[in-house]
């Protein structure tokens, strides 16, 4: 049996924010450079200052399969503490899983 390539477009997260603003910020950075991205969730913005866990403020930023491996480079030069080393570089979820909490149904 061949295993069948995993469909371009089946979203992936590549990171979850506890508001909006930093949210869009990331959105704007892969939108800008030609990637696909969607934002998920929702913030109300009576609690922003809070940074409540569990996911109140929680706002999920996903982007297609096909474009991941750019994206989480792309973050990381734009949000990791210290991106130099290459070494905490987000990678492709093994198969099966889609990284968005949500199975393959």
């Amino acid at each position: 049996m061949t295993e069948a390539a995993p469909n371009p477009d089946r979203l992936l997260l590549l990171a979850t924010f506890p508001s909006s603003a930093e949210a869009g910020m990331a959105y704007e950075i892969l939108r800008n450079n030609g990637i696909d991205a969607i934002l998920q969730g929702a913030s109300f913005s009576g609690l922003e200052p809070l940074r409540l866990p569990g996911g109140f403020s929680e706002v999920r930023l996903l982007v297609p399969w096909r474009h991941f491996e750019e994206a989480s480079h792309l973050y990381r030069a734009f949000f990791a503490p210290d991106s130099t080393n290459g070494d905490d570089l987000l990678t492709l979820p093994a198969d099966g899983a889609d990284g968005n909490g949500e199975g393959d149904d």
